[in-house]
């Protein structure tokens, strides 16, 4: 098993002939390692995919941020980047990890759970509007992304984010609520009517078309020790996009994204969708990138007769 940083990309898979990269994005109160295993202690990005892609070959890596819900004391710190904050550094730490092991123009593959969806997309549309030649490179994730897989991700946020409730129970400590010294601002933008995702979901709207997309919704109640409830419910697990797919996981909340094994409820469609995404991918994004470099050498073009005219103007 390899060595998972608690922050930034680790690759947790790598094949020498890789078609793409697979990257997984945990969610509110999350972890790179621990998001992605089951119960009997199953990490499926290793132990499953792998062989569930066949003869697809791919690299899995996994992303780590800090999704503290709450402060917790000294050594916990609930995060106070804005949505913005971490998606830059999202992008910008895959670039990196593209960019030195040799794999830049890879297809790039997603899958989000919870929260990492609003990430996944606030990363996208960061990646998109860098037009600048100097961020070429961090222009690099939008348009090599060719799928993504919405794990309960709330797009149009959880009630339960206005409790706290969900991220007690999640964390798996015991102590009084008013321990919790401070409310993260990804939380803040969990909660149902928030400003700031629905602009989010506005804005992805112009992209989303490109996209292979599967919505994935839970379809067990949480045990919220007081309440049982969906920690994401339908209609905000599968925000509506024409063209996208939609399915439920039987599993609660927390579970969806932990496959014990290849029978677990949901692994087949899901390890099938990112098969098929592998093989399909490498002529389409080969074909962006096509795009891509025309559409810089037209803009380069653009400035420079923009530049002799002014020029002319000038001397005029």
């Amino acid at each position: 098993m390899p060595n998972i940083s608690r922050f930034e990309i680790t690759g947790v898979f790598t094949h020498p002939n890789a078609k793409a990269d697979i990257v997984l994005v945990h969610g509110v109160n999350g972890h790179p390692r621990n998001t992605w295993t089951a119960k009997n202690g199953t990490f499926w990005p290793v132990e499953l995919l792998p062989k569930s892609l066949q003869d697809e070959h791919a690299n899995i890596l996994v992303y780590g941020y800090n999704a503290d819900a709450y402060s917790r004391g000294k050594d916990q710190h609930a995060s106070h980047n804005i949505i913005l904050q971490h998606a830059q550094t999202l992008v910008t730490n895959l670039t990196v990890y593209r960019k030195s092991n040799a794999c830049f123009k890879n297809p790039i593959i997603w899958v989000a759970h919870s929260f990492g969806g609003i990430l996944v997309k606030r990363a996208l549309l960061y990646s998109n509007d860098l037009r600048a030649t100097d961020h070429g490179d961090l222009r690099s994730i939008y348009v090599s992304t060719y799928g993504i897989i919405f794990l309960g991700t709330p797009h149009a946020g959880s009630i339960l984010a206005n409790l706290g409730l969900y991220i007690h129970q999640a964390s798996r400590i015991t102590i009084p609520r008013s321990i919790f010294q401070s409310e993260s601002a990804l939380l803040k933008t969990l909660k149902r009517d928030n400003e700031r995702l629905r602009e989010i979901n506005n804005q992805f709207l112009n992209i989303y078309e490109r996209f292979k997309i599967h919505m994935v919704h839970e379809n067990h109640k949480t045990d919220l020790k007081i309440t049982r409830a969906l920690v994401v419910d339908g209609p905000s697990a599968g925000n509506p996009l024409p063209g996208a797919t939609y399915y439920g996981i039987e599993a609660t909340h927390s579970n969806m994204c932990k496959f014990k094994d290849i029978n677990a409820p949901g692994y087949l469609i899901i390890s099938t969708a990112i098969r098929d995404w592998v093989g399909d991918s490498t002529e389409v994004i080969k074909n962006r990138w096509d795009n891509e470099k025309e559409d810089r050498h037209a803009k380069v073009r653009r400035d420079i007769d923009e530049m002799q005219k002014s020029s002319v103007s000038n001397v005029e």
